[in-house]
């Protein structure tokens, strides 16, 4: 970043969009100064399927949000989505002199965080749910307590090592030095949940264009996450097959005039469409339509569903569901999510107290992902995932603009 000011910078890659975002730090809180969202090239279903087509879309948005704050970003923080996560709870256990001291919640922590990874994973997350006293005391902040055994419990999330390494050369190749790697759902989380939403049981659902993606939060922390190789590209194709159109003109069809739960649609109409055999005028209705749409939702909650009892984790949400990603921006996704889960659901929302500035971009949904990796603050950092350029010094200030350490 160019100036004397502490800036922080986030880059969403979306299957359709790159959205960036440019922060100053005021006090507590970040204020909104750059931003720029563009169309996304080179993402299939989560993946990057091209590095070269993702690098010059991914350089030509960071131009414009260049221009938006009159600065250059050379940093930024940037989002993941891999269906070949793994998620695992570990535990680790250490003896104490007495006193904890800092140097033993670092112990605990790399104990609790010693796994064995197979060559193609690595380690994205480690994320700290709690330390235990003396095998009965559940505390958030050990140190300076006295104790004799100090235990940790660890949320921690691995990801395809080709997934993570062509996001860093994507963004390599447009100039961008990477100062953390976030998964899509937890940036997501930190600007959508709130601690209410977590403590009582909550799934965050991100109905992307080319994948799906969510969380699972228990008693205030992380116990899941997962992504489903389906999102709203998919129910647009389904439109596609089902009236005989191109993907532009379902893609029309659907978001002016769909509904994902039929049963809600009042007044039915015909809505007229351009078939891809010819250039004729054709006509469907519109509930017709909603059926084909909602038929294609209902496929991708299914697999929620599976996922979620499969795991146990269904009856647990007492919060319910909070929905995000353009795939929720469809009229009566809400409804559907409601019936079909029999659960509370609400669309997500910023949290407003955290973040300032650019009200437009605020309540833009597009830019949701990229303030959430604004937001993020690591539990355990990750120092092996930062890629340095150019002085180390300055790498680190910005780090701790939002990270602090343990």
């Amino acid at each position: 970043m160019t100036g004397g000011n502490d800036f922080i910078a986030s880059i969403d890659i979306g299957t359709d969009k790159i959205a960036v975002l440019v922060a100053e730090k005021e006090d507590d809180n970040l204020r909104l100064i750059g931003h720029s969202i563009g169309p996304s090239v080179g993402v299939r279903k989560g993946h990057v399927s091209s590095i070269s087509s993702l690098s010059r879309a991914i350089s030509k948005t960071v131009k414009e949000a260049n221009k938006s704050f009159n600065g250059e970003i050379a940093l930024v923080r940037a989002n993941l989505s891999d269906t070949h996560l793994t998620c695992i709870d570990r535990n680790g256990r250490i003896p104490i002199n007495q006193i904890v001291e800092k140097a033993d919640v670092d112990k605990v922590l790399e104990a609790a965080r010693a796994i064995t990874t197979p060559t193609n994973k690595e380690v994205l997350h480690v994320i700290n749910k709690k330390f235990i006293l003396d095998e009965t005391l559940v505390i958030e902040n050990p140190v300076e307590m006295e104790a004799s055994v100090l235990e940790s419990e660890v949320h921690i999330v691995t990801v395809s090592s080709s997934s993570l390494k062509h996001i860093e050369k994507s963004l390599e190749q447009s100039d961008l030095s990477v100062d953390i790697i976030v998964l899509d759902s937890i940036a997501n989380s930190q600007a959508l949940l709130t601690q209410e939403d977590k403590d009582a049981g909550v799934c965050l659902l991100d109905l992307g264009a080319g994948v799906t993606n969510f969380s699972v939060f228990l008693q205030g922390g992380i116990v899941y996450s997962s992504v489903i190789p389906v999102g709203g590209n998919d129910i647009t194709q389904e439109v596609v097959f089902a009236f005989d159109t191109s993907f532009e003109e379902a893609q029309r069809l659907k978001e002016q005039y769909g509904c994902a739960k039929a049963s809600i649609v009042r007044g039915e109409h015909l809505v007229e469409f351009v078939q891809a055999t010819n250039k004729d005028l054709h006509q469907l209705s519109n509930l017709t339509l909603s059926e084909v749409v909602e038929e294609a939702y209902v496929d991708i909650l299914s697999l929620v569903k599976n996922v979620l009892k499969h795991r146990n984790l269904e009856g647990s949400l007492k919060a319910g569901f909070v929905l995000c990603g353009g795939g929720a921006e469809i009229a009566g996704c809400e409804d559907l999510v409601r019936s079909f889960f029999s659960r509370r659901v609400k669309k997500g929302v910023v949290q407003r107290s955290m973040v300032s500035g650019l009200e437009s971009i605020i309540g833009d949904y597009r830019y949701s992902g990229a303030i959430g990796l604004l937001l993020h603050n690591e539990d355990v950092p990750q120092k092996t995932l930062v890629k340095t350029k150019g002085k180390v010094g300055i790498v680190r200030k910005m780090r701790n603009i939002l990270i602090g350490e343990f």
